[in-house]
């Protein structure tokens, strides 16, 4: 299974992530839940950056203060307020010159499933719905933010070292 995950990673080039149930488990955050997680998301943009990839999140959620804050962050890909993610993700693979093998998802809900269906390496959170993880070929161990994106650090990390 690592060898066939391996393969997947190399062609990954776009991390996206779904925001609601994936990053956040919670509807309302305080503004010290937001500054805590919008550096959790700066520190891991940076370090994809720094090995040439990609970060977005694709999420319905409608505009609020964390979508501003997330916008404002460099090197991050927002896309919100919508219920088509492929036809969104469709625009940007086409606007960065991709295709979906090349991008990486993690989402939760039924919502999700016909983008996860398209993308290279599709991915879940253990607390997903059990139709989401069966469609899925990585299911995060983590639960919240700080472990999911170390886990995905650490499969990033160990490919790059094996090359």
């Amino acid at each position: 299974m690592k060898n066939y995950l391996s393969a997947i990673l190399k062609e990954i080039n776009l991390f996206l992530f779904d925001l609601d149930g994936v990053l956040v488990h919670n509807n309302i955050l305080t503004d010290e839940q937001i500054y805590e997680f919008i550096n959790e998301i700066k520190n891991f943009s940076k370090e994809l950056s720094r090995l040439g990839l990609s970060f977005g999140i694709v999420t319905a959620r409608n505009e609020d203060q964390l979508i501003i804050a997330l916008s404002k962050i460099e090197n991050i890909i927002v896309i919100s307020s919508t219920l088509e993610k492929v036809k969104a993700v469709d625009e940007l693979l086409s606007k960065l010159s991709l295709n979906y093998k090349n991008v990486f998802y993690a989402g939760d809900e039924v919502l999700d499933l016909p983008l996860l269906s398209k993308v290279g390496l599709p991915a879940t959170t253990y607390r997903a719905k059990r139709e989401v993880k069966r469609s899925v070929k990585y299911v995060f161990k983590g639960s919240n933010i700080s472990s999911i994106l170390s886990e995905l650090l650490v499969l990033i990390k160990n490919l790059s070292n094996s090359k």
